[in-house]
């Protein structure tokens, strides 16, 4: 083995070459771009503005819930691929306004390849905006637009392990449903799911999941939880909240896994109380992304005062400036969709980013979580979908590149 010393002068002289290099490359490049290439087409494929897809089928899964499969509009089998647990957003218009809600993908990664679709599984809500008007306006045939793939709720075999432990609430259920599936078939995962519900008729894909642990015996447990009897008839199964001591019992060797949490605030709020006592390491912990509601007992620092009062948002989105009124409780992303205007969204939990906007007046209040990102705050920026006013205020909104 021999070893050549330059010396400084050398190396010095072969550090700047580069630099040369580049510039005669700007000196001789053309005056016109280049047409977009290969790589430019992948990614374009990969990671669409957004989706036009068509739904195929629906399904009732619950009194509450329905699952729709959507496939491109165009004909075509082709679907940017996702991750196990990630959302579509779908945009929703009614009388001039546009608002769009993040939904799981119900479905399997291998499910969605071979069949060429997604299924996205809806619980209705009763005095919501986006969810009555799916059930009443989505059939088979009927077109509509959504994001895609998105969100970070996937499980990460290097970052994760193999010991995986799934709490869900409700309709939370919904990305296990992905999740699990796509684990256990391939790797070696070993993964406990406990799913509470208000009554067993809620507990969403239980069939699913008990052909799942049917067939892996050895890697996959599912327990249903229940509060209360359903109308028909008494349940024999687990009844309560899904505590410490459940958690311990139906977990392998608890203390080293990942925990994935996803449900309504308060089922989310109560599993991290129950989580705390086993004192997992806190990189551990998974939330999925969910919309901000109001729930200022929750939040530490609210001024109570604030709840119900009504404020003037003055709300800049490109050349367009309009105020309008926001309401305390509600977050000024919602006030700025039922005033008709269309600003951007995707996750509404303040994940990803993309409405983050600069605050040029006024006080919001953010609660903790994703979306209350101290550089933001120091520099004057904030998430329209997860800050909630506590006086007039004005906003610089970045325009929507679909709009």
């Amino acid at each position: 083995m021999s070893v050549t010393i330059r010396g400084p002068l050398r190396d010095a002289l072969a550090f700047v070459a580069p630099f040369r290099e580049r510039s005669r490359r700007f000196r001789e490049a053309p005056g016109e771009p280049k047409a977009p290439g290969h790589v430019a087409e992948l990614a374009e494929a990969l990671h669409p503005a957004g989706l036009e897809l068509r739904i195929l089928s629906v399904r009732d899964d619950s009194p509450t819930t329905r699952t729709y499969r959507l496939a491109p509009s165009d004909g075509s089998a082709r679907l940017p691929p996702f991750r196990a647990g990630q959302y579509l957003s779908v945009f929703v218009e009614t009388g001039g306004a546009r608002a769009s809600r993040p939904y799981s993908i119900s479905s399997t990664p291998d499910e969605s390849a071979g069949g060429g679709y997604y299924e996205l599984t809806v619980k209705d809500a009763p005095g919501g905006f986006c969810a009555p008007i799916i059930r009443e306006t989505w059939e088979p045939g009927s077109t509509v637009r959504c994001s895609g793939p998105s969100g970070v709720f996937y499980r990460e075999p290097l970052r994760d392990g193999d010991s995986l432990v799934c709490l869900a609430g409700g309709c939370g259920v919904t990305p296990f449903r992905s999740i699990v599936g796509d684990a256990l078939a391939r790797g070696k995962a070993r993964i406990a799911l406990i799913h509470g519900a208000a009554e067993p008729a809620e507990l969403l894909f239980s069939d699913y999941f008990g052909e799942l642990a049917e067939r892996y015996p050895d890697r996959f447990s599912y327990l249903p939880v229940v509060e209360r009897d359903g109308p028909a008839g008494a349940w024999t199964g687990e009844r309560g909240y899904i505590t410490a001591a459940l958690i311990e019992r139906a977990a392998h060797r608890a203390g080293d896994a990942a925990f994935f949490v996803s449900g309504p605030d308060a089922m989310r709020r109560f599993a991290l109380g129950e989580l705390a006592r086993l004192e997992p390491t806190p990189r551990r912990i998974r939330l999925e992304a969910a919309p901000a509601r109001f729930s200022p007992e929750a939040w530490p620092g609210y001024p109570p005062e604030a709840a119900s009062r009504t404020f003037t948002l003055e709300a800049r989105i490109g050349p367009e400036t309009v105020s309008i009124p926001a309401a305390a409780d509600e977050p000024l992303l919602v006030a700025m969709e039922r005033a008709g205007l269309r600003p951007p969204s995707l996750c509404r939990a303040g994940e990803c980013g993309w409405c983050r906007s600069r605050l040029v007046d006024g006080r919001c209040y953010s609660p903790p979580g994703p979306g209350a990102r101290a550089a933001d705050e120091r520099y004057g920026f904030l998430h329209p979908c997860k800050a909630f006013p506590l006086s007039n205020c004005s906003i610089e909104v970045p325009e929507d590149p679909d709009r």
